[in-house]
Parts: structure tokens; sequence; C-alpha cells
């Protein structure tokens, strides 16, 4: 089962036991919201800005990052990340994730997130 977790509700689990996401996990789970929201929205200065590390936001682009987000994301229509699990260890977490967009074939992917000054922050859009 592939569930969305927004950050008021997040939950993991089958449909008849849902598990409440808490802690680390919750704010995992809500930074990859964001993400997925900025990117509907072509808010791509959001995410170099606020959502990537400083070295994720060097490896896409430097100052050109937003500009880089937005040329390969040309044509992506109703992008969506599914979360299905989330692996937090310490002050590094993995996010596993289906993402897809209309027509496009369905992608598993891993993040990898790491925790700088409170907050968790995308370090690497692919594991």
């Amino acid at each position: 089962m592939a569930a969305m977790l927004a950050p008021a509700g997040c939950s993991f689990g089958g449909d008849d036991d849902p598990e409440r996401a808490v802690g680390a996990p919750r704010a995992v789970a809500a930074t990859v919201d964001r993400l997925e929201r900025s990117i509907a929205a072509g808010e791509y200065a959001t995410v170099c800005d606020e959502l990537f590390t400083a070295q994720a936001r060097r490896r896409a682009g430097g100052r050109d990052c937003a500009a880089q987000l937005r040329s390969a994301s040309e044509g992506l229509r109703r992008p969506r990340i599914e979360l299905r699990g989330i692996e937090v260890e310490g002050e590094r977490a993995t996010v596993s994730v289906v993402t897809t967009a209309r027509g496009q074939a369905r992608v598993r992917d891993d993040l990898q997130l790491r925790r700088e000054d409170g907050r968790w922050l995308i370090e690497a859009l692919g594991g």
C-alpha cells in the first residue's frame, strides 16, 4: 500500500491497523511532502534554498540550481511522490519513494536526508 504522508496526519502500515508517524519520521515525511508540493508548484528556488543541503544544492547546479531543476522538470505534469517507508539512523534518513507524473512510468527510488540545525534536508535525490 502506498500512502502519501502529509505532515498533519502521517501513517504507516496496512489499511487495517495504521501506525501513526511521530518524531523524526514525521518530520522527514513533512520534508518529502514539501518537496512534492514545491515541485508541483514550480517553486524550484524553494527546493534549492530551503529543502536541499548545501552539498545537494552544489550538485544540482549551485547558483543555477533552480534553473537546472526547472529545465529538468520541463514538461512534467502532476508530479507525485508516494512515500513507501522511512528509515532513520541518527542524523540521517533514507526514504523509499515511488515517483509518478502524468504520462510517465512509475519510478522507485530512495531519497537521502540529513538533519541540520534541527531540520531534515534532502542530501540526495536518489540513492
